[in-house]
Parts: structure tokens; sequence; C-alpha cells
């Protein structure tokens, strides 16, 4: 890579790889919207130095990336004004809360599909040489196998598993039709430090360790040990971004998986995080019928959302198999769960001892 191009840039893991490619020495062009994205994770990095223990260091310093961060929508015109010099695309952006998305389908595939054909037109026209395009394990919500693969059928049927799914064939027609080096990264479960725990619907690790973090008493939906989800530490992840964005090998809308290949529950990692938190707080477990309850329209009128398809989702087993992202790329995961969480569950401490001190 000669300069870098990252959309969502001030979102979780578009953050965090501007901080990793920074470090890198990398020239940076930054683009978000600023809807789901916020300028703080522009402007403190947690290092995150692996231990020999194969821990997390928790060390901080300041990083102000604003000189390369651009206030433009990936469905602007503009877009293309930014693309000079740029020879590799990162696009993170996107509308990602499964049931802001359920409930404004409409803007979830105007951003996530329109605004990702924007994108990809706009590199075509400026010979981008290549483009990685974050889709999700999502797609998979219907497809029934223990350890998932890339090979595998997909069924989506809630708008962000369609809306993505939608991204992934226009980043294939474009692979197809102009000969585009295109590569398709389905995340699995995505976690680390930055990760946003004030949102609505922040998710799980970063809502647990947020409510214990404040002495609270988390509300869960899933007391099953049998239904397990893949779970990527952050630092790993741009580990991998990194090295495809270097690989001289080109790629026609190919697809990997972003996974461990191990399954946790929801009672595996509300144990972890109460190790960690030194906590003895026992969570409220309520109906999993009831896990989108605070989006009200969903729920209204003759066509509703059938509660036992939210069931469903709570219920849902999603473990990747990482092999052919192995054989790619020599990449596999460092990060162990307790490692992880403990970076999370410390960066969200650390965010409420700051408003403590600053409480306006």
């Amino acid at each position: 890579m000669k300069k870098a191009l990252i959309t969502g840039a001030a979102g979780f893991v578009g953050s965090q790889l501007a901080k990793f490619l920074r470090e890198e020495g990398f020239d940076l062009a930054l683009v978000d919207n600023l809807k789901f994205g916020y300028l703080d994770n522009l402007l403190f990095e947690d290092i995150g130095g692996t231990e020999p223990q194969g821990g997390l260091a928790n060390n901080w310093r300041q990083l102000n990336l604003f000189s390369d961060f651009h206030a433009v929508d990936i469905r602007s015109d503009h877009i293309e004004d930014l693309l000079d010099g740029v020879d590799t695309v990162f696009h993170f952006a996107g509308v990602a809360p499964l049931p802001v998305c359920q409930s404004r389908p409409k803007l979830a595939y105007d951003i996530n599909v329109s605004g990702t054909l924007n994108l990809l037109e706009a590199c075509r026209k400026k010979e981008v040489s290549k483009f990685i395009f974050s889709s999700t394990s999502a797609v998979y919500e219907n497809t029934k196998s223990d350890r998932l693969t890339e090979s595998d059928e997909i069924q989506p049927d809630l708008v962000y598993a369609m809306t993505k799914a939608a991204a992934e064939k226009a980043c294939a027609s474009y692979a197809n039709t102009y000969g585009m080096d295109i590569s398709i990264f389905r995340f699995f479960n995505v976690y680390g430090p930055h990760q946003d725990f004030k949102r609505k619907s922040p998710p799980f690790t970063s809502y647990v360790a947020r409510e214990l973090a404040f002495d609270r008493k988390p509300t869960l939906y899933n007391s099953s040990r049998t239904a397990k989800r893949d779970y990527v530490h952050s630092h790993d992840l741009v580990r991998l971004m990194k090295i495809a964005g270097e690989t001289d090998k080109r790629y026609n809308a190919e697809i990997f998986n972003v996974a461990s290949g191990v399954g946790y529950s929801v009672p595996d990692l509300y144990s972890v995080l109460l190790t960690i938190s030194n906590k003895s707080i026992q969570p409220e477990f309520c109906d999993p019928e009831l896990y989108w309850q605070s989006y009200n329209t969903l729920y209204q009128g003759t066509y509703r959302l059938p509660k036992d398809r939210i069931e469903k989702e709570v219920y849902k087993q999603a473990i990747g198999d990482p092999t052919k992202t192995l054989k790619e790329f020599g990449w596999e995961t460092t990060i162990n769960a307790k490692a992880g969480l403990e970076s999370v569950y410390n960066f969200i401490f650390n965010e409420k001892k700051i408003t403590k001190r600053n409480p306006n």
C-alpha cells in the first residue's frame, strides 16, 4: 500500500485500523459522516501491546488523526475527490446494529448497498488498485452448519444481513465486469476497546463490560450454554487487514471468513467478565422474544416482526471456519477470550473514571 482510504474511519473497526496503519507509517485518508462514528475514536489510542503471556498491555497515548479526516458521506459525489493517489480502499462504513436496520430498512439499503456501489464506481473511475470490503457473518443467519465456510449457501432474511449480501454481489459485479481487484471479508463477532458501548443497542461484550464497570445488573436474553458464537479481537482483525492490503495477489471478489474457529456462549463470556471485573453481580435473564422490545415500530400494525424470529436470532449458533484465511494469508487469531475481554473492560472502566473527572 502507498496510500489507503478507510471508510467508517471514526467507527470502531475503521478507527482501530487507521491507528494501526498510521503506526506502520502509511499515508491515510479517513472518511466518515459521523452518523455512527465518533471523533473521539481518532484522538486516543490503546496501543494494545501483546504481553508474553498473551494478554494486552493497557498503554495509552494521544494520537491525533484529524489531519487525515474528511467528514464525507460515502453516498456523496465528493467521495471521488478523496481518491487521488489512493491505491487501497478499506470499506467499513455502514449501518450495523440489526434492530436499527430492521426498523429503518430504507436507510440501511441506502448506505450499505447504494453507498457501496457509489464507492465502487468512484474507485473504478480513479483506477484504485485494491478494494477490501467488510462483510459480516450475519449473512449465514439461516445457514445450518456447525462450522461455517465461505462456500456455504447463504439465505439471509433480516435487513442488515440482506444489505451485506447485496453489497457482496455488487463487489462481485465490479470484479467480474471491470476486472477490479476486490476481496470480501466476512467478520464474525469483532470486539475490543473503542467499540461503541454507549449506543442504544451495544454489542454484547461491550454492553456487559459497561454494566459491570458501572456496578449495574445486566439484562441478558440467552442463558443457553449450547448456543455459541465466534469472537475476534480487533487487534487480530487489523493485522489481517494490513496483510490483505499489502498482498500482491489479485482477487475476483473472493470471500474470506474472519473467525477464530472457537465458540463461546453468553454464560461463558459473562463468567469471564465477572472474573475480570472482580464483581459478583448476577444478571437478569429475560424472555429472548423481548430482545428488540425498545424498537416499538417493529411490533405495531398488522404485519409485525414475529417474536420467534428474534428468539431465533438470540439463540443463533455462528462459529466460522478460518481454514481458508489461514492458508491464503497465514493469519490466525492470537488474542484469547480472557485477554480480549480484559482489554474491553479496562477501556470502559477508564472511560468511567474520565467521565467522573469531567462530568460536563
